[in-house]
This record gives C-alpha cells, structure tokens and sequence, in this order.
C-alpha cells in the first residue's frame, strides 16, 4: 500500500469523533511515510477503559454478568498519562464499565487537561449529582456521552437493567447543561438502537434537544447482544422507511447531527442492510480498504493491557502490558509492527464489524492519496 502527495481536506470539526483530521495536516508527510514502512505514527486518540464494572445490568452487556480481576490502580493510570502527552497524544477518551464508579475520574481528566490533552467521557450518567457534574466541567473536560436508549422510560429502564435509570441519566445531562457555560462542553447521547427500542425513536431528536443535548450519536447493536435484540430484515427497512427520516429532519434541524446518515446507522441501499444484518457495519469497506487506527490510536483496558482497539480487544493478541513496560515500548514494540503489517486490504476480521473509524479512514484514505 503506497501512498502519493497530500491535499487540502475540507472535515467538520462537529462530525469528528476520533480525532481532528485537519489538525493532521502539517504532519500528513510523516504519517504516509510511518504506514508505507509499518512504523509508528503517534496515539493521536487512545481510549481507557479505567474499570470493568458498572452499576447498571444492561440488557446487552455482559459487564455486569462476569467477574474480572482487579483494575490497574488509578496512579498508574496517571502515569500513563503523563507518557502519552509526550508521545504526542491528542485525545483521550475515558470509559468502562462505569468510569464514574472512580470518584478519582476528574483528577485524571484535568490531569490530561493540564496536558494539553483534550478529554471526553463515556458514562450512564446515573452517578452525577450538582456537585460531580460541575467538578467535570471545571476540570476541563471537553466532551460527554450519555446512554439513554429511549425518549421512554418504560422502554430505556428495562433495557439497561435498573428501575429509576432514565430519570437519573435524563437529570445528568440537565446538570451538565448548567455548568457547560464555564467550559468547552459537548454532550451527547448515546442510543443503542435495539428491536426493543427502535419504534420510539422517530421523536428522539426533539427529545434531545429538549433535555439540552448538542448531538446524538445512534449505535447499532452489535451481534454478540443476541438475536433477540438484533433488528429484524422487516425492521430495518420499517427502521429505514419510517424512523430514520424523522430522525435525520429533526437531528439537522436542531444541530444534533450534521448529516442524513447519521441518521441510518444501518445504512441505506439494499447491499449495506444486508450488512447490517450481518452485524458487519462497516458495510464491506475494509474488505478492499485499510484501517490506519494501528498506527494512531489505542486501547488501554482496565487491567493494563494495551489493545488496538476495542473491536479487536476479544479477537486480536494483547500487543503489551502496563504493568510490564511503558506506553512508549509498547506502542514501539514487535507486537504492533506485526498487527501494523496485517492492516492492509482486506483488513482484519474483526474490523467488517466495525463502524468507528469508517467515516476517519474513508477522509484519511482521500488525504494520503490524493495528488
């Protein structure tokens, strides 16, 4: 795979949920030279999964289901920190489990903050009172995902396990809300779109905006939820033909969303649902393209253990471990040069799964080629 000239990339910063390409730029020679010789680039986004337990008992998680070792301790977290800032980290995106089962999450955050590190944060939201959401802002984090799977409390309960959850969550966003003036906050929610819930979403932008959320973000279930959960052939096109159109003229309409595609998280023609169905969302792409997360992006699960990414945390080898060496030798290591040498058309397995750096890879593939 050899890559020609650069050019000029028009991105929307508001669609960029992995890193800001156009902060790339200066730098594109460096990065086409570290993928045509299998040498790292920087971990422009690493992601830290900072525990495996979670307060709630989702109906498509298994973290509540199995027990797990101890999590790496918090201090070592920090150091980690510190280490990936002078590798060149630009973003860190803190979740779990349930990160604010942690009450020293906003120490970390404003750590990565001081940094110049700019952090986001996945959670439930269940956790936050007026003094936790306030303490979040201030220490300067930049972005918030909430969970809540339905404008429904009788739908959105059930699904994540615990009477009680929708209002808790709904109340987090309302206080993030208020504080977000004193920083640079976005908050968005997270929808799994699911057979249980996918009928109450078509008013799911109104409720959005109406709860005071800048985005929203649709999920589609993954396989491994279960067939019980997964939509149906006669639900995607209902999903396609009847939600997804509401969903895409209120989301642009308030701001939620900047695209009409991010309406159809299961795509649109025939050949993507087929896809879908599959639950290979990335709709075929890696088949014949690559994926650049090896050589800009990490995970850091909660027990030290380094992986790619969290689609490849079950299915591809642990490339190193915290407790063992530093970031650096890891991100250096024979490990990932040999996961690097694998990422190439088609790419691994488990990326035709995958959704989370499509949009990422489809703009860095037109910036590394282009003449």
């Amino acid at each position: 795979m050899q890559l020609t000239a650069g050019c000029k990339l028009v991105y929307n910063t508001m669609d960029n949920r992995m890193y800001a390409l156009e902060e790339l730029q200066p730098e594109i020679e460096a990065l086409r030279q570290a993928v045509n010789q299998r040498q790292p680039f920087k971990p422009l986004y690493v992601k830290i999964k900072l525990n495996y337990g979670c307060n709630l008992r989702c109906e498509m998680c298994k973290h509540w289901r199995e027990p797990r070792e101890q999590p790496m301790p918090i201090s070592r977290f920090a150091q980690v920190i510190s280490e990936l800032a002078q590798l060149g980290c630009r973003k860190i995106h803190i979740s779990g489990g349930e990160p604010l089962l942690h009450p020293e999450t906003p120490d970390l955050i404003q750590q990565a903050a001081n940094l110049g590190i700019r952090t986001t944060l996945t959670t439930n939201g269940t956790l936050l009172d007026k003094a936790l959401a306030r303490r979040l802002v201030e220490s300067g984090l930049r972005g918030v995902n909430i969970s809540i799977d339905s404008p429904q409390r009788k739908i959105h309960d059930p699904l994540r396990g615990v009477a009680g959850a929708w209002k808790k969550s709904v109340r987090a966003v309302q206080w993030l809300r208020r504080y977000a003036h004193k920083g640079k906050l976005t908050i968005r929610l997270n929808c799994l779109v699911s057979r249980p819930n996918y009928l109450s979403l078509a008013g799911y932008a109104e409720f959005a905006h109406q709860i005071g959320a800048d985005a929203f973000n649709l999920i589609p279930v993954d396989d491994h939820c279960g067939e019980h959960l997964a939509l149906r052939w006669q639900d995607l096109e209902y999903f396609n033909q009847h939600i997804a159109p509401q969903l895409a003229s209120s989301g642009l309409q308030y701001g939620l969303i900047t695209r009409e595609e991010q309406a159809y998280p299961f795509g649109r023609s025939t050949l993507e649902i087929k896809h879908a169905r599959r639950g290979e969302y990335a709709f075929g792409w890696y088949q014949h393209h690559p994926c650049y997360a090896p050589w800009t992006h990490s995970l850091i699960d909660f027990n030290g253990r380094v992986y790619v990414c969290c689609m490849g945390r079950e299915q591809t080898p642990v490339l190193g471990d915290l407790h063992q060496s530093s970031f650096g030798e890891i991100w250096q290591s024979d490990a990932y040069r040999e996961l690097r040498n694998q990422m190439h058309p088609p790419a691994l397995a488990p990326c035709r799964r995958c959704d989370d750096f499509l949009e990422q890879n489809r703009l860095l593939l037109e910036l590394l080629t282009q003449r």
